[in-house]
């Protein structure tokens, strides 16, 4: 009995030893600045999270170098899980376009992508086509009058629109802002005349002042079902969707990575944030990290492809 004991006690010693978690407040680091989708997120994660962990989970944005600055901050962070990074489109597309990326990619690991929606194209009304086809061909017949505005080299409606062009052998003018607020904002007074976005913004689609031609997923929007899919109007490979989700350095033990994406994905499905998620014309979900790392490596790929074909770099 007492062999048996002892024998137990020393099995338990090795969970014992190992520290509890969280010691501190952990740092959700946000590579945007406050006021966009991916800071919005990280608020509506931030007070769950800290009473689920009985430390305070504290939002640090940190935006510039196309979100670099951000997300190499996270890859260098001690790997103790005290440091997580909440990242969208950029942590695919950087990799591919920055000549000098100031972190390793492996350097990061996947923890669980809590949204997923497809962009959204919206044409200020002065364009006359009301269809994708007759886009196309207006864009084909006036060549360089089609100017795409994003919210940033390097961003999805920026990646987004490249690969439209890219389908359809159009020539188009981009323009990029800092951030999707002035893009939208140029777009309804007409500066620019398209730009892929969320389907947040439908609202001025059906006040009449954009013109919605179609989403960039396999399926219509649950949100927005009169607006047909890029596969609907002959261009199934146009499909571009943006996403959200956690990562934290690599180096962090998998029993920890473990247990963090537990508690992520436990967040994501309460009612309040999957409301949220859908508020916004998204997707919710909770991917486990297998699942998410097999979602980035496709995007890789066909980002990948766009990035050569259209020779972009940033």
């Amino acid at each position: 009995m007492r062999r048996r004991s002892l024998l137990g006690m020393l099995a338990a010693l090795p969970a014992r030893a190992q520290p509890a978690w969280p010691q501190r407040g952990v740092e959700v680091v946000v590579p945007y600045a406050a006021g966009g989708p991916t800071d919005r997120y990280a608020r509506a994660f931030a007070p769950r999270l800290t009473e689920l962990w009985g430390q305070p989970a504290v939002v640090a944005n940190r935006p510039g170098g196309a979100t670099a600055i951000g997300t190499a901050a996270v890859a260098h962070a001690a790997p103790d899980g005290h440091t997580l990074l909440l990242a969208s489109f950029g942590i695919v597309t950087n990799p591919l376009m920055l000549r000098n990326l100031p972190y390793d990619p492996a350097d990061l690991a996947p923890l669980c992508c809590f949204a997923l929606g497809g962009a959204v194209l919206y044409l200020h009304p002065s364009v006359p086509a009301r269809t994708v086809p007759e886009l196309v061909a207006w864009a084909k017949a006036h060549p360089g009058l089609l100017r795409f505005g994003s919210s940033g080299m390097g961003s999805s409606p920026h990646i987004s629109a490249e690969l439209f062009a890219w389908a359809t052998g159009i020539e188009m003018l981009h323009t990029p802002y800092r951030g999707s607020a002035p893009a939208l904002t140029d777009l309804l007074a007409g500066h620019v005349n398209a730009l892929f976005d969320s389907a947040t913004t439908m609202r001025f689609a059906r006040e009449g002042r954009l013109r919605a031609l179609a989403i960039c997923q396999p399926r219509r929007n649950a949100t927005a079902p009169e607006v047909p899919t890029m596969a609907e109007q002959g261009l199934p490979q146009v499909e571009a969707r943006t996403f959200y989700g956690f990562f934290c350095p690599a180096a962090v033990p998998a029993p920890l990575r473990d247990r963090i994406a537990g508690d992520l994905r436990g967040v994501a499905a309460a009612e309040p944030i999957q409301r949220a998620i859908t508020d916004d014309g998204l997707e919710a979900m909770a991917e486990t990290p297998t699942e998410f790392a097999a979602y980035l490596a496709g995007q890789h790929a066909l980002w990948s492809r766009v990035v050569r074909e259209r020779n972009l770099s940033l």
